[in-house]
């Protein structure tokens, strides 16, 4: 790294995949990060590619798009790109391409697992996380669930009430 390292300790604390790491613990993990800088309008990555890494946007924006190119999220410093693929091993799900210049930590699935077995410590910190990042996603899906459910209940007594009134 050419810069400080205690800034992307920083960046690190504030990403819910690593909260929790102490500093020395959070300096391990970023030993095995690379640099990556994107151009704008350049590919992060592509719906179907192999998750063999995962990012950390340090600078800069990216775009999260459909296979048919419509954009479903954009992303902002400080945040994680693709951490749930490197777990699963579930092929990318969109396109992520940068809006402006954009800089990343880049963290291989290789060197976060073989960081992770041997520092079990570590290991457990980011399981935690995940567990819970996980479990937010289908409390989150749920709740959308029952919204939506509850939208399709009124459009159909409310066709209903029309039908009886014709």
């Amino acid at each position: 790294m050419d810069r400080d390292p205690s800034q992307f300790v920083q960046a690190l604390k504030r990403i819910p995949l690593f909260q929790g790491l102490k500093p020395d613990q959070a300096l391990v993990l970023i030993r095995v990060c690379e640099q990556k800088a994107l151009g704008a309008r350049e590919f992060l990555c592509h719906n179907g590619d192999s998750a063999n890494e995962m990012y950390i946007l340090l600078s800069g924006q990216l775009s999260v798009r459909t296979k048919e190119a419509v954009q479903v999220a954009r992303i902002d410093p400080i945040a994680p790109v693709g951490e749930m693929g490197i777990f699963t091993g579930e092929p990318r799900s969109a396109d992520v391409i940068a809006l402006e210049p954009s800089n990343m930590l880049v963290l291989s699935k290789a060197k976060l697992l073989s960081l992770m077995r041997r520092h079990p410590d570590i290991e457990i910190a980011i399981s935690r996380n995940l567990i819970a990042t996980l479990s937010q996603r289908l409390r989150d899906a749920n709740n959308e669930l029952v919204h939506l459910h509850a939208l399709i209940s009124d459009q159909e007594a409310g066709q209903k009430a029309l039908q009886q009134e014709q």
